[in-house]
């Protein structure tokens, strides 16, 4: 097991990364604590979720609204279905761009 300073980590990042994809145990110490540690993942380990862009969102919160008041709504399997159904553009969106960028055209004087 390598117990080691942040500052020390900081410096020999690379090498500690390494040892703990040895197998070997790396833990960080912030003066005489002990406050992490250092261990391989893989993906399995981790569930990374999807982001939304703003646009994105916006059309996600105005659907849930219109779906809601029609009494339906849609279910997705994985956050990425969702994320996928989202990226798609829709009519709306569309028409919102191309006002926007007539207004960045226009200079005021």
């Amino acid at each position: 097991m390598q117990v080691v300073t942040i500052r020390e980590a900081k410096a020999r990042l690379n090498a500690l990364v390494e040892a703990a994809l040895r197998g070997e145990q790396v833990v960080l110490m912030r003066g005489s604590e002990h406050v992490a540690a250092i261990v391989p993942v893989s993906s399995d380990d981790l569930e990374l979720s999807p982001r939304l862009s703003d646009p994105q969102a916006e059309r996600f919160w105005e659907q849930l609204a219109a779906e809601r008041a029609a009494g339906a709504s849609l279910v997705f399997e994985t956050p990425g279905e969702a994320v996928e159904h989202l990226s798609k553009p829709s009519s709306k969106s569309r028409r919102r761009s191309t006002k926007a960028r007539g207004r960045g055209r226009t200079r005021s004087r």
